[in-house]
């Protein structure tokens, strides 16, 4: 989701508001998913005893270390994508989408395993923790009672979840701290022998056992990236919880494991360790700190298996949520809840797989400790280690193949995703002590993982050979913006200049973009001023007085130049016109574009445009450019249908783009044939000012209202707001309009045959007023006009004064030679509706439909031109661009379905459409454009900025 969209669209919040995730209640659903105290009394006791003794601490040294430089990586990747699949995600956006699947089987045995486990070993810590006390009770009982409060907080919004394991990961880590000052202060200096990290110390036999414990106490720090679709600043909050929780867990982990050494004196330490096992921890807080802070930590390691508990259903949840948004899994799992903003489905599947597992262990009456927690966790813990070291070469390759990182960051991922290699190697390896279980069959579970991956490859290539769209929908995510990204090959001279075509909003956007890189360009305008069609004095405009947009002020502005805060949500053609007007000059654009002049003619010189586009103007001169940028618009020629005895009509006929104000509908009976939104607008005029007005429908069309509960309808559905407190309306598009609007047959229209999505919007709900009212009529499709009216496809007949077609417009390049293209459905086929595969230097800007606003997409169309104009500069870059342009087909609709119509033959689905745009300018280092890209181009003291000039 846009960021800056959501934080506008917080605004218009009335309801009960759901509370984004702020970076330290992400630090503390991380930190809390490593359970410190926990992984400190467990892990510790058994990496002193079986490992390395004395040179334990060494190990946590390494591991943090290791984890860090893992860390590194995995912020930096966040950074850049965002999407709750974390693991599943990045993997796939790495090393491909088989791999990427395969990880995501391996995350859900792991997280869910892990969460099995957890859900025993609360009950069985609650009933160990009241027998020593006197207050024996049966674990499953409290099991239940723990999985009942993680499925209440689970269902629930992670804003509470957040706030209960804050409190509780605070009150473990005090207790830590308690224990390691208490000994400092006991011990003195003898507390912190340094010779714990000698070399003599920590490579002895049983490093490897110390070094596996000391990476798997670390485990559910990764679980930052799971949450950044819920964050208030992802691309901050993101990083900063991953270094947090690893400085934080790591230095806990190192100070306390280094003291304990220090707190046992060096001859007894084997001996203590045996005698005491997972009791070593807790008798050295009664000998150091007292029987109180003993007591409190019992408690509290309850609480902290409670809190990892929560984390890792919290993390399952979102897996699950992730997979099933993909169609991995039941569509139902992927889906929000509508007020709470949380995954509750999955939520709710989780907790009833967790009693499923609870309620086996108690039929069968097995010990919780020797027979299931123990080899749960211990499967879970190897799953999720092995997870990083993927997700670690993962992120490694996606940097390299798209040079979006720097040296330092790669070596460091890459050193990271040796060490987690390795810690998957000893924990594999030492699964049995990893699981503290003796049964003969656990040392081969392992072997789980491996078909799961093989499986999950299987699975992912059988999709791309049967359901290629839904493939290729896999593991997608939004790229954050990068602005401050440079281009890896920056031209200091150009070897001639541009010629750019129009001075509507897409020719000053390709200018501005131009300006910004440094290309040298002309423009020409044919009209006296810049504003294309939104200028009713421009000839040939299609503009009309009612017009409005129909995206709203809050989508629509040009990146750096939000709309003013005075225009009316839905601006009138006339406040546009201003806007761009100002746009222009507010960036310096007028000074490049020759005015009243157009262009005739444009023809490619040599093979392929090598040799440039030789340009004839209306003034007569030719000029040579070395590009050719085309934002002309498609609104400029109409489309007029020809229908039996038109030609016979006595009446007016008109196409929509003559039509001007509702004064040449006055006093007359008017039909209008279309339903596109300026045909509909017109049908709303002769509404109100015609004698009689119908509307003529071939299909059915969905009508969106411009606003839902007050709020613009595209901030409604694009920014997240939640309805008024007491109502629900489905996420899902089709069943929400459908509850919004209704049955349209009942206004005398035709069902509409598609869904919602799969046609260009009609945003415009007036149209269903007039219909109530009977001000307006809705007939079929017109079969042949008589002298004095037509004859519908049902046989009735009627008579007109004025026939206006709303029936579109043709797509033309007047001044190429239509030879030069391949068409389909009357629009040229361009790579990415932008470029001419073979003919260099040739960009189209703005022939591109899609369901949302345009100026920022046209935006970064227009950065695409300039990337062009750049690589062209470059013989290495610029041979790898050319051949993409040649071969490269991405599928730019997803798994969207749009109607077939040639409205539709250039329609892409827009997420799909800006995160190709968006992995292209990545790939060659160009800018994303935002808002602060452009602010050195601001006009200031009635200055800017100059077009530089070809060399």
């Amino acid at each position: 989701m846009d960021e800056v969209l959501r934080a506008q669209a917080r605004q218009f919040e009335t309801g009960r508001r759901r509370q984004p995730l702020k970076t330290q209640r992400i630090v503390f659903l991380v930190v809390a998913a490593a359970a410190p105290l926990a992984a400190m009394m467990g892990n510790l006791p058994i990496a002193l005893g079986r490992g390395n003794g004395a040179g334990t601490p060494g190990a946590y040294l390494f591991a943090g270390l290791v984890l860090l430089l893992f860390a590194i990586g995995y912020a930096a990747m966040s950074r850049r994508v965002v999407n709750s699949g974390a693991f599943y995600t990045y993997v796939a956006r790495g090393l491909g989408r088989p791999p990427g699947v395969a990880a995501a089987f391996v995350a859900l045995l792991a997280y869910i395993s892990f969460t099995f486990g957890m859900a025993a070993f609360f009950g069985y810590v609650v009933d160990a923790m009241l027998t020593t006390i006197g207050v024996p009770g049966p674990w499953l009982a409290y099991s239940v009672a723990g999985l009942l409060a993680i499925a209440w907080l689970g269902y629930r919004s992670i804003d509470l979840s957040s706030r209960i394991l804050g409190i509780l990961m605070i009150a473990e880590v005090a207790v830590l701290a308690i224990f390691d000052v208490s000994v400092l202060l006991s011990r003195g200096a003898a507390a912190l022998p340094f010779d714990a990290f000698a070399p003599q110390t920590v490579f002895v036999p049983g490093l490897g056992v110390s070094l596996m414990f000391a990476f798997t106490s670390f485990v559910g720090f990764e679980s930052a990236a799971l949450y950044g679709e819920e964050a208030r600043d992802p691309r901050r909050s993101v990083p900063v919880a991953t270094y947090a929780a690893v400085l934080l867990i790591g230095t806990f982990y190192l100070l306390t494991a280094w003291i304990t050494v220090g707190a046992i004196p060096r001859e007894t330490l084997a001996a203590r360790t045996a005698s005491d096992g997972g009791m070593l921890i807790y008798k050295l807080l009664v000998h150091y700190s007292g029987e109180t802070v003993a007591g409190v930590t019992a408690l509290l390691l309850c609480t902290s298996v409670l809190a990892s508990y929560l984390a890792l259903h919290n993390a399952a949840s979102r897996y699950i949520f992730v997979l099933a948004r993909d169609r991995l899994l039941p569509a139902p799992l992927g889906r929000f809840h509508p007020r709470r903003y949380a995954p509750s489905n999955a939520s709710l599947l989780v907790s009833g797989l967790t009693a499923l597992s609870l309620i086996a262990l108690g039929v069968t009456q097995l010990d919780p400790y020797r027979a299931g927690m123990p080899v749960l966790i211990g499967f879970g813990t190897l799953g999720i280690v092995l997870l990083q070291a993927l997700a670690g070469f993962a992120i490694v390759a996606y940097f390299v193949r798209r040079r979006g990182a720097g040296i330092g960051t790669l070596i460091a991922a890459s050193l990271g995703a040796v060490g987690l290699s390795l810690a998957t190697a000893l924990a594999t390896l030492n699964f049995d002590l990893l699981t503290t279980s003796q049964l003969a069959w656990v040392p081969w579970l392992p072997l789980v993982y491996l078909l799961a991956m093989l499986a999950g490859v299987a699975y992912a290539l059988r999709l791309r050979r049967a359901q290629p769209k839904l493939y290729d929908a896999l593991a997608q995510s939004d790229l954050r913006t990068d602005s401050a990204r440079r281009a890896h090959t920056v031209p200091t001279r150009y070897d001639g200049s541009w010629c750019i075509v129009g001075g509507g909003p897409c020719g000053l956007l390709a200018a501005r973009a131009f300006k910004l890189a440094g290309i040298p360009y002309e423009q020409f305008e044919r009209h006296a001023d810049v504003g294309g069609i939104w200028d009713l004095d421009n000839p040939g405009s299609s503009m009309y007085e009612s017009a409005h947009f129909i995206s709203s002020k809050y989508t629509s502005g040009f990146y750096g130049m939000p709309m003013p805060d005075q225009f009316p949500d839905y601006p009138s053609h006339r406040q546009i016109l201003s806007y761009i007007r100002d746009f222009a000059d507010t960036y310096g654009l007028r000074s490049a574009i020759r005015f009243g002049v157009e262009v005739r003619d444009a023809q490619p010189l040599g093979e392929g445009a090598c040799d440039g586009w030789r340009v004839t103007l209306s003034t007569g001169e030719t000029r040579v450019y070395r590009g050719l940028v085309c934002a002309n618009g498609v609104t400029w020629h109409p489309n007029r249908p020809q229908y039996p005895g038109l030609d016979q009509f006595a009446g007016e006929v008109r196409h929509t783009v003559d039509y001007r104000s509702a004064d040449a509908l006055r006093g007359r009976r008017v039909l209008i044939i279309g339903a596109g939104n300026s045909g509909v607008d017109i049908a709303c005029d002769a509404a109100r000012h015609a004698q009689s007005a119908v509307i003529s429908l071939r299909r059915g069309y969905h009508f969106i209202p411009k606003h839902i509960f007050g709020v613009p309808t595209d901030v409604f559905l694009a920014g997240g707001v939640h309805p008024p407190d007491g109502v629900v309306i489905p996420d899902d598009p089709q069943k929400m309009m459908a509850a919004l609007v209704g049955d349209l047959t009942r206004y005398g229209l035709p069902a509409p045959d598609h869904q919602v999505m799969e046609s260009h919007p009609i945003m415009n709900s007036q149209i269903l007023h007039y219909l109530a009212h009977g001000d307006l009529r809705a007939q079929g499709e017109v079969r042949s006009f008589t002298r004095d009216g037509v004859i519908f496809a049902d046989g009735t007949q009627e008579c007109f004064d004025l026939v206006l077609f709303a029936t579109g417009y043709e797509y033309r390049i007047p001044y190429l030679d239509e030879r030069l293209f391949t068409w389909k459905q009357g629009h040229p086929e361009l790579y990415l509706n932008i470029f001419h595969r073979q003919l260099q230097g040739l960009a189209v800007v703005g022939f591109v439909e899609f369901a949302s606003a345009g100026y920022q997409r046209f935006d970064e169309i227009a950065q695409m031109a300039a990337m062009d104009a750049c690589l062209m500069q470059s013989p290495r870059e610029g041979d790898a661009w050319r051949a993409m342009k040649a071969e490269h087909r991405p599928n730019l609709r997803g798994e969207m379905q749009y109607i077939d119509s040639p409205r539709h033959a250039n329609y892409v689905d827009v997420r799909v459409y800006r995160r190709v745009l968006a992995e292209i300018r990545e790939r060659f280092g160009w800018p994303d454009p935002d808002h602060g890209l452009y602010e050195g181009l601001r006009a200031r003291d009635g200055t800017a900025s100059r077009v530089p000039a070809a060399a």
